[in-house]
């Protein structure tokens, strides 16, 4: 790794662009007094990183902007370039040529840029930290700094040195660790407070979630036993259903048949009733027929007593003794008698009783009988045959003669009527009976359409239960949440009966009540909990194995810095204390490792109040041993050998671990012409190891330099550059 150049654009009195080639070891910048060339060491010193504007020589970042003259107007912007050749992978990046650029502008922003591109302030530290250029700066000695190193105090020196061993960057990776040791406590600390927040209520949401879930699982078991429930149910009530339908067909055919039967019997009994109704249409037949009788009756009374009184007036003989006479009086007594007789019969028998009726009726026809006879009796004579005449016997025979012609017709057409009377009673009663039959039969009907509608009644009774059932089932089924479901084919629950599935639905239920309701959000609110327990539980793990992880670097880090920093040390003590030699021509020098507390009495112990981890830190203290004086504190050195001492330090550190570059600004200055000799040789010397960059007025250290850079001001402010190759001088100079 070698630098190549350097590019100034605005900075400082460099209002133009100016570029200053490194192609040989050592490369002075010579120039009057405020001509701007100590402008160049400060402009790498800037471009490194820089933030303090006291090194800069300003007070704000403003002033590094050229401000303008009354020739060159100011500028917005300032921008300084370094250029490394990196053939040899030196730098940590894959190309051959790294460059390294910061600009600053009027409203004070900075931008920075590896190979033009942006970065960060800390990865232009990392990357300088991995070149051996740290914060120190110990590889850039500006005016007045030459024994900077002498006065610094010893945990500086110390850093100073870890800085030019290389050292720097793992010190960087160990703050960085710090800082992320720090914060992973810190976060480990806020992870573990809020799993203690967490805790109680995930302990909480978890009891809830275990109750959610066991409701969750009776909620299925429930669900499943509803499904088996209804199934069953729901085939049970379509097999009544289907039997049921299958009952009342037979049933409603058989009572459509029996109405259609009882009808026709009706019928039937209507037209054998009117039948029967037209058969006594003669209805005054046995009033007649009774009235014939009477009249025969009558007749024959009638003949009797003419053939008797005929046979009493002829053939009685007039001698008997024992005639008795039958005298009107007796007749009228009889008659009265009989109808006093009527009267009693009259008044003992209702109007509606037949057999009164009749007699009634007879003894009228014989009182009627009597009064006829009465008229041919005369009033108290006794009737004697012996006294009638001829022609009153030949009146006998007529009206015997005609009652016996009246009574032989009488006897036909009685004779007639009682054959149709006996014939219409015969009809009547086959009719009555065929109608009692029919009646028997239809009352046989009525009992089986009775027994066939109390068997229907019975059926629609069932219906309705069965109705109701299926009401029931669609209310439970649709209260269940099962009224869109289909309900299941396979039944899990073979084992038990309807009702035992049925008291096992209502202790589910009862168990379901029993633990209440939960709000479903709980559940999602504990899977949420509970991720992010498990997420801050693994972080915490995460962060405590990063915390040992990052303490175990830590250790190897300080174990490395200790042993890089132990054998770096050596060999600087060693270098230090042979430059001491050379550029002293005797005595010695040597560095010693102290801690703070154990510092010497020359004024570099450690401010008051430093905390106890500093006060443990060890620091270098420098010893020394001039020849031919008895000096041992560097507080009794002079300038020069101040400067002389610094140097040898600064030659011992770049010989053991050569920076990339060392910039001397003006660090001879306070040599002599015998010292300023040493120093040339030395920077020869020293040139072999790393690249020079010099700002001087000295002579010698000029013509060990291979290029010369003169710097000159105008009058209009502006730096401007002279290059002068001195082998080019020097062959010019040999013509």
């Amino acid at each position: 790794m070698r630098l190549t150049r350097l590019e100034l654009s605005g900075f400082k009195s460099f209002a133009k662009t100016t570029v200053l080639e490194f192609p040989t070891p050592i490369v002075a910048v010579v120039g009057p007094n405020g001509s701007g060339k100590s402008n160049t060491a400060e402009a790498v010193r800037w471009v490194l990183g820089e933030q303090s504007m006291k090194m800069l020589r300003g007070k704000r970042g403003e002033d590094l902007i050229w401000n303008g003259s009354s020739a060159v107007s100011r500028m917005g912007k300032a921008s300084v370039t370094l250029v490394f050749d990196n053939h040899d992978r030196a730098i940590p990046a894959a190309f051959d040529e790294v460059s390294l650029s910061r600009k600053i502008f009027r409203d004070g922003s900075n931008e920075y840029a590896i190979n033009g591109s942006p970065v960060r302030l800390k990865d232009v530290a990392e990357l300088c930290a991995r070149m051996g250029l740290g914060e120190s700066k110990h590889n850039m000695i500006g005016q007045g700094e030459v024994d900077r190193i002498l006065l610094a105090a010893p945990r500086a020196r110390r850093d100073m040195l870890e800085e030019a061993l290389g050292l720097r960057v793992y010190q960087i990776k160990k703050n960085e660790a710090l800082r992320k040791l720090e914060a992973t406590d810190a976060n480990i600390r806020q992870v573990e407070g809020l799993l203690g927040e967490i805790a109680p209520h995930l302990k909480f949401l978890r009891a809830q979630a275990r109750r959610m879930e066991t409701r969750e699982e009776l909620a299925a078991d429930l669900r499943a036993a509803h499904g088996a429930y209804f199934a069953r149910e729901d085939r049970q009530i379509a097999a009544g259903e289907a039997a049921l339908s299958a009952a009342r067909s037979p049933l409603d055919a058989a009572r459509r048949d029996l109405q259609g039967e009882i009808a026709a019997a009706l019928r039937e009994i209507a037209d054998a009733e009117a039948r029967t109704r037209e058969d006594k249409a003669d209805a005054g037949m046995p009033d007649r027929l009774h009235a014939l009788q009477e009249r025969r009756r009558t007749c024959e009374r009638e003949l009797g007593r003419l053939e008797g009184a005929r046979d009493a007036a002829v053939s009685v003989p007039a001698q008997r003794s024992d005639t008795r006479v039958f005298r009107a009086g007796d007749a009228h007594r009889l008659y009265r008698d009989i109808r006093q007789f009527l009267d009693v019969v009259r008044g003992l028998a209702g109007e509606e009783d037949v057999g009164a009726a009749a007699l009634r009726g007879r003894l009228m026809a014989l009182v009627r009988d009597m009064e006829r006879s009465l008229e041919y009796l005369a009033p108290d004579a006794a009737v004697q045959t012996s006294h009638l005449t001829p022609d009153l016997s030949g009146e006998f025979d007529r009206k015997i003669a005609a009652l016996r012609e009246d009574l032989a017709a009488l006897g036909e057409e009685i004779g007639g009527m009682e054959e149709a009377d006996r014939a219409a009673r015969a009809s009547a009663r086959a009719a009555y009976e065929a109608i009692r039959g029919r009646e028997n039969n239809l009352r046989t009907l009525r009992e089986r359409e009775r027994d066939t509608a109390l068997a229907l009644e019975r059926l629609r009774f069932d219906e309705e239960r069965l109705d109701q059932r299926r009401e029931i089932f669609l209310r439970e089924r649709r209260e269940s949440g099962f009224e869109h479901e289909p309900l299941p084919s396979a039944d899990d629950f073979s084992g038990l009966s309807q009702d035992d599935l049925r008291r096992r639905i209502e202790r589910l239920r009862l168990k379901l009540e029993e633990i209440g309701g939960i709000d479903e959000s709980v559940k999602k609110e504990y899977a949420e909990t509970e991720a992010r327990h498990d997420f801050l539980h693994k972080e915490s793990a995460d962060l405590t194995g990063a915390s040992a992880s990052l303490k175990t670097l830590i250790g190897e880090l300080d174990a490395r810095m200790k042993t890089d920093f132990q054998t770096g040390f050596r060999a600087i003590q060693k270098e230090f204390h042979e430059y001491f030699k050379i550029i002293f021509g005797g005595g010695s020098g040597r560095l010693v490792v102290v801690r703070h507390e154990a510092a010497d009495g020359d004024g570099d112990e450690p401010a008051a109040g430093a905390d106890a981890e500093n006060a443990r830190d060890e620091g270098i203290d420098i010893e020394v041993d001039l020849p031919r004086k008895r000096i041992k504190g560097l507080a009794m050195l002079s300038g020069g050998e101040r400067a002389l001492t610094a140097i040898a330090l600064l030659f011992a550190i770049a010989a053991v671990n050569p920076p990339p570059f060392l910039v001397l600004d003006e660090t001879d200055a306070a040599l002599d012409e015998a010292n300023s000799r040493r120093w040339s040789s030395l920077l020869v010397q020293l040139s072999r190891k790393t690249q020079l960059i010099v700002i001087t007025h000295n002579r010698e250290t000029m013509q060990c330099a291979g290029v010369l850079y003169g710097v000159t001001m105008g009058e209009d402010g502006v730096s401007r550059l002279l290059s002068l190759k001195l082998e080019d001088a020097d062959a010019y100079a040999s013509r």
